[in-house]
């Protein structure tokens, strides 16, 4: 079952964390922040590794899809005409890197 109170923490943490990591680091700051919230969010689920793997995926999704509206938002045209296949990708990425730091989240929470 998805805690949904510890979902939308992550969730805007995740927001925050990759906004200031994207201004500090660039791009790869959102990867960072992904894995670094998918750690937080498996570790305060602390149920089992799959829930860790759940959560931290939701957060990947999330983020993923609202780091797309962003880019929309600012880009207009020229993000639009991006491929679809490179956007799915992307969020695909973001959903792998969550429910790794979600994994690891769990992990550490049990030791």
């Amino acid at each position: 079952m998805i805690n949904w109170r510890i979902s939308i923490i992550g969730f805007i943490l995740a927001v925050i964390l990759a906004t200031t990591l994207n201004a500090v680091i660039g791009n790869s700051g959102s990867y960072i922040s992904l894995i670094i919230i998918g750690i937080i969010v498996g570790y305060w689920v602390n149920r089992d590794i799959k829930n860790g793997i759940i959560h931290g995926g939701l957060i990947g999704v999330l983020g993923g899809v609202v780091s797309i509206i962003i880019l929309l938002m600012v880009g207009g045209y020229l993000v639009i005409t991006t491929s679809f296949i490179n956007l799915t990708l992307q969020i695909i990425l973001d959903i792998i890197l969550g429910a790794l730091g979600g994994a690891i989240g769990y992990i550490l929470a049990k030791r």
